[in-house]
């Protein structure tokens, strides 16, 4: 069963389920959601800078290498890529910064209009201020209002569903890999052949980086209450 807050990111996102893998998201977001895609050489938090800069938004971002980076503003999006990342790397890292767009733009704007209706519009699109009311409502508490920027940072852990990983974070992963690699499907590979390469079929058939389809076996196998012995974990040196 599909947890309720990822059944309810896959609705909104509009994409439909997947008809092939490895899937191509970075053609079919386009199409469901209101967002742009653009790749970048050797991306960091100055290139997106001065791309932003080029078309007339001036943003302070504190340097980073990176992945990705989505920027957020009045119910649209860019995500940026590495063009420079092999193809399973860039893949993850576009449907990873689509997750944070859907979880954290996307879905807040919309329990904000329902909450206050259409004119709460104007606020969420900085075409006015909150009203008295409007401000003091928790309603609003939470809810993107101006430029929103999520940087990927560069680092070895593929680890998800861990408390070494801030809550959204986990989330935009487990939304990006159910996208990527359904649940169920993904369990019918992992039951396909023997135990020992599980996380090989799964970063083979859906196309994911390595880190992510050890992180995401792992979390299936926790899933279904069972693990696999390796003298890593019998040490305590795997994480998961």
């Amino acid at each position: 069963m599909t947890i309720p807050w990822l059944r309810e990111a896959l609705e909104q996102s509009g994409l439909p389920p997947p008809e092939s893998f490895p899937r191509d998201l970075a053609f079919e977001a386009p199409l469901a959601l209101p967002v742009s895609l653009e790749g970048l050489r050797g991306l960091t938090s100055e290139k997106v800078r001065q791309w932003l800069a080029k078309r007339g938004s001036n943003q302070e971002i504190a340097y980073h290498d990176m992945h990705g980076c989505m920027v957020a503003r009045a119910g649209k999006g860019i995500v940026f890529f590495d063009e420079e990342d092999d193809a399973n790397e860039q893949r993850f890292t576009i449907a990873h910064e689509l997750g944070h767009f859907v979880l954290d733009h996307l879905q807040p704007r919309l329990r904000a209009l329902r909450f206050f209706g259409e004119t709460i519009q104007g606020v969420l699109d900085e075409k006015r201020p909150p009203t008295r009311e409007e401000a003091l409502t928790a309603a609003l508490d939470g809810i993107p209002i101006g430029i929103q920027i999520h940087l990927m940072d560069r680092g070895p852990s593929g680890a998800i569903g861990t408390g070494r990983v801030a809550k959204s974070e986990q989330r935009a992963d487990r939304l990006a890999l159910e996208w990527l690699a359904p649940t169920k499907l993904a369990r019918k590979i992992m039951r396909d052949g023997p135990v020992a390469e599980e996380e090989l079929r799964l970063e083979r058939y859906f196309g994911l980086p390595t880190s992510k389809a050890h992180a995401y076996a792992r979390a299936l196998r926790r899933e279904e209450g069972r693990s696999r012995f390796s003298i890593a974990s019998f040490f305590g040196d795997e994480q998961g």
